[in-house]
């Protein structure tokens, strides 16, 4: 029944092949055999981590009986909601719309045509209260299917109305300006971010975050906020506190994978002790990037370690078990551990037990010689916290490696003060790691998704930089280079340039299209690429892929995510195409445009005049942005934890236009690192950075060696000559953490 799907670059998609259940792939195809068929279709979506997926799949895909059901009276069609992310998001609106909520795996029932007509996310084998059983809804469906069409027909087309009217309301958030601080009126902004960190401090959790449980990382909101930290007022010291706060909170607790570096997905609980296992690259691009930048710019010292170490390991994490032949990095880890028998346990790679943390650190009467839990710095430090969804039977524990008599546990970090003694910590974690991959290991789902893989070498340029480590630099060129060769197809000169949302094994899969996302993605890991390394190639294809991305996603003056010519998407709401403003487990992709353009813009203007070719077209960028961040003021106090990205944005705008640098004398290569150093700080507006100052208003040093100025409102600080005290100066805290531009 698999052979469709057997041979998929997706891993979800193969996980599938072998069941019963006749799967065809998302296409023109499957829907067209509905259509012959005259049958509804049913959708499943999900992707390779997702733990209640593969609970799905084994209760109810691979039991014969459901499966020779689904196969009489539907086309059953498998989505990789990271293969299709427009086909997800709108088939999501519309369970959100049917039932109130939404999640993975996601059941869609849809007319041949793709307009939905029922849905759900995870349906258990048997009836529980509240709830069907996947075969109760099956039967239903048919049912209404062969006696109530008419009914189904009209319900179609409500929610399609009802979610093309959505879709409209979400085009009129593009519809005005944003003020940019350009000029004399640079302030115009700083009511909106303080106005956002002000509503953010109501919003944070005693618990940490910004909201209840699930605790999942608020990466944009940390972007925001970590920017706004950087600039002047009150405003910017609650922003770098509310910041240090929640990154030190997830840094310490069973969210980190303090033994084999990353980052998992979320915790289920309010006291992040119980992580959902699955481990994502779009979630630990984004946090490598923020630890990297916290670790030296947040004023205590032992959080800003703490970011470091967070950093390093994810770093350690994407080479380790990310990075794939040829440079790109792999989609995610699974939540799951699939045991010798075929079962699944969520979970059985990473815990241990206490009596397996004893064995291997060694007892205080046993291996006085071996790190012990009640040895390690300021005793009690590390605490091994009941996981109770890990109480895996005796031949399961056995054969992941877990000793079967003890309750397994997830690994924290106390908050004695005394924590930072890391070389015996690091030991301890060391011994726990190599006893962890003697276990069976979670599967990974190796195919490359360009968006993400952008985001990633983004964050590994930037932390290199930051911490000062080569090897970042080079884990980010591979995967540039990886990106650039084998998902980018330059433009000829019939046809603009194409990028290609997912590879594996090295060939591009032709037949998917990339999304907003992944073109703005890919346009910011060239750009960061370039600051890092000076290396002009990589801001020209950073050029090329945005003016396709320009000339696809921006139609009429406004956007879209996707390229909008997937009829089922259009049906599904009612023919209205749509670009979402709104964060979610990605960065909006508005928002990382928005970043990529000011990025280019800023570029431009530097030491252009007002009658170059350049700065016109730095002012056409501006002049997107504007359109693309309209919506901010508007949200930035109402739901700024929903908008962080865009608001990280705005921030940067605020801090460029307070800031300016000025570089005089010295060598080229020492003025290129000012430089560089000035547009990492998000100085890159026009009028922020001059690598060729004023002879009269900034002189250079004696026999001209290097000066450098850095002003605010106009009030210039006293030159220094050095990059760490340039540091110093721009960027709280970026000296100490050893900077070298």
């Amino acid at each position: 029944m698999g052979q469709r799907i057997a041979s998929s670059a997706s891993a979800y998609l193969r996980q599938h092949a072998h069941q019963p259940v006749d799967w065809w792939p998302y296409g023109d195809e499957a829907f067209a055999e509905a259509a012959a068929r005259d049958i509804p279709v049913f959708l499943s979506i999900g992707y390779a981590a997702c733990h209640w997926c593969h609970v799905m799949a084994a209760e109810s895909f691979d039991d014969p009986r459901v499966a020779a059901y689904l196969n009489e009276h539907f086309v059953p069609i498998k989505v990789d909601r990271e293969e299709h992310p427009a086909v997800d998001e709108a088939y999501m609106a519309a369970t959100q719309t049917l039932t109130g909520a939404g999640g993975w795996p996601m059941s869609v029932f849809t007319l041949p045509d793709g307009r939905a007509i029922h849905a759900g996310t995870y349906f258990p084998p048997v009836p529980r209260p509240g709830m069907p059983s996947f075969g109760q809804v099956l039967e239903a469906v048919t049912d209404a299917w062969v006696n109530r069409r008419d009914a189904l027909e009209l319900q179609a087309t409500t929610l399609a109305d009802h979610l093309g009217s959505v879709a409209g309301g979400q085009a009129k958030m593009f519809s005005r300006a944003l003020p940019l601080p350009t000029g004399g009126n640079g302030s115009a902004l700083a009511p909106v971010v303080s106005a956002a960190v002000n509503k953010l401090a109501t919003l944070q959790d005693p618990t940490g975050g910004f909201a209840p449980a699930p605790k999942f990382p608020p990466s944009p909101v940390l972007d925001f906020l970590l920017r706004a930290g950087l600039g002047l007022g009150s405003a910017a010291g609650q922003a770098t506190a509310l910041a240090s706060d929640t990154l030190e909170t997830m840094a310490r607790s069973a969210l980190a994978d303090h033994v084999g570096g990353g980052f998992a997905r979320y915790c289920v609980d309010p006291g992040w002790k119980i992580p959902h296992f699955e481990k994502m690259l779009y979630d630990n691009a984004q946090l490598l990037g923020l630890c990297a930048r916290a670790a030296v710019q947040l004023p205590d010292p032992e959080v800003a370690k703490l970011c470091r170490v967070s950093a390093m390991g994810i770093s350690r994490w994407l080479e380790t078990r990310m990075l794939l032949p040829g440079g790109g990095f792999a989609s995610s880890l699974d939540a799951d551990t699939v045991m010798p028998d075929g079962t699944h346990h969520e979970g059985a790679t990473y815990v241990f037990s206490r009596a397996e943390v004893a064995r291997i650190l060694g007892e205080p009467s046993g291996n006085p010689a071996g790190p012990r839990p009640d040895a390690l710095p300021g005793k009690g430090n590390v605490f091994w916290q009941l996981w109770e969804g890990a109480r895996l039977p005796a031949g399961d524990a056995r054969a992941a490696g877990l000793p079967p008599q003890d309750a397994p546990m997830t690994i924290a970090l106390s908050r004695t003060p005394s924590l930072f003694e890391w070389p015996e910590l690091d030991r301890a974690f060391k011994m726990l790691d190599a006893e962890r991959t003697k276990r069976v290991q979670p599967g990974r789902d190796d195919k490359v998704v360009a968006g993400w893989n952008g985001l990633a070498i983004a964050s590994l340029a930037e932390a290199a930089v930051l911490l000062h480590e080569p090897r970042m630099l080079e884990l980010a060129t591979g995967a540039a280079a990886y990106l650039h060769a084998v998902h980018w197809v330059p433009a000829t000169a019939g046809a603009g340039g194409v990028l290609h949302r997912i590879s594996h094994q090295g060939s591009a899969n032709t037949g998917i299209d990339a999304v907003l996302e992944d073109y703005a993605g890919a346009a910011l890991g060239f750009q960061a690429l370039g600051v890092a390394t000076g290396e002009p190639e990589w801001f020209a294809r950073a050029d090329e892929v945005l003016a396709s991305a320009q000339e696809i996603f921006l139609q009429d003056g406004q956007p879209r995510d996707s390229a909008a010519n997937d009829p089922r998407v259009r049906a599904v709401r009612g023919g209205a195409g749509s670009a979402e403003a709104l964060d979610d487990a990605v960065p909006a992709a508005t928002s990382l445009l928005a970043a990529a353009l000011l990025d280019r813009a800023g570029r431009l203007q530097l030491g252009s005049a007002e009658t170059d070719p350049g700065f016109e077209r730095s002012e056409a960028d501006l002049g997107v942005v504007r359109m693309l961040l309209g919506f901010v003021p508007a949200l930035a106090e109402r739901a700024p934890q929903a908008v962080g990205s865009a608001l990280g944005v705005v921030a940067r705008f605020l801090h460029g236009s307070s800031t300016e640098l000025a570089v005089a004398g010295g060598t080229e290569d020492e003025r290129r690192s000012a430089v560089r150093l000035g547009v990492l700080a998000g100085l890159s507006q026009r009028g922020s950075v001059s690598a060729e100052a004023d002879a009269a208003k900034y002189p250079a040093g004696p026999k001209g060696q290097l000066r450098l100025y850095v002003c605010r409102g106009g009030i210039c600080h006293a030159p220094v000559s050095d990059i760490p005290s340039l540091a110093a100066l721009i960027v709280p805290g970026l000296a100490r953490g050893g900077q070298r531009a």
